[in-house]
């Protein structure tokens, strides 16, 4: 017909199944070698925290002024750039998921990074260590919580003049509302019989009210961030 331009057809293409299935076992032989190298644990990211699981959890306990007390996270020490602020680093927590401690006071390692005294005990109390424990069940490796603890603000203590001076070591005539003071507390509430020295543990408290002759301390952290980090399930 006039004007009918005939279209030569365009050849099919076969497809090459061979060049196909050698780039589907290279791709699977790649995931596999990805996979052994790092064994079975990488299954724990889609696995939930169960009650008895060992967990380890990176944290970092904020006292009512929001600055940190102590961490695990190193980004947190670098970020708190001012030598007044007491900030001490500990390594990650190892609990028992949903398990209690069993124990009034859980000593761990910690050092600041601002004064030469080398690896001090710190002291977390019991109630704080399974507050975290409790919590992260149900969490995954990888995931975050800001926790409350919900009695820091009845953590306090008053002492005399003569008390603070003792007990610390500070200058009372020095000290202002809102200063960081450390605190040694005991793991033994009453003098052993041998006359031993009880082992005793830091922990930073802040002036929250004072007069001529009293101050007043709160050594709780309202404010706790957890991450769980890392998990066995069996």
């Amino acid at each position: 017909m006039k004007g009918f331009r005939h279209q030569p057809s365009e050849m099919k293409k076969e497809t090459n199944w061979t060049k196909i299935g050698i780039v589907v076992v290279c791709v699977l032989m790649a995931v596999f070698m990805i996979v052994s190298m790092f064994g079975m644990s990488w299954l724990n990211i889609f696995t939930q925290a169960k009650p008895g699981n060992n967990a380890m959890v990176d944290f970092t306990f904020r006292d009512a002024q929001d600055r940190p007390i102590v961490t695990s996270v190193l980004s947190v020490i670098t970020k708190a750039q001012d030598p007044s602020v007491m900030t001490f680093k500990a390594n990650s927590l190892p609990v028992r998921v949903n398990v209690s401690s069993g124990e009034d006071l859980i000593p761990i390692q910690v050092v600041n990074p601002y004064n030469e005294y080398g690896v001090m005990e710190f002291g977390l109390f019991g109630p704080e260590v399974d507050m975290i424990s409790n919590s992260i069940a149900g969490m995954g490796v990888g995931e975050s919580k800001v926790l409350t603890y919900p009695y820091a603000g009845q953590m306090t203590r008053q002492m005399t003049m003569e008390q603070f001076v003792n007990i610390t070591g500070e200058s009372f005539t020095d000290v202002q509302k809102g200063d960081q003071v450390p605190l040694a507390f005991i793991d033994q509430p009453q003098i052993p019989l041998d006359d031993a020295t009880p082992t005793s543990y830091i922990r930073i408290a802040t002036v929250i009210d004072r007069d001529a002759t009293n101050i007043t301390l709160n050594y709780g952290y309202p404010k706790v961030e957890i991450t769980l980090t890392k998990l066995t399930t069996s």
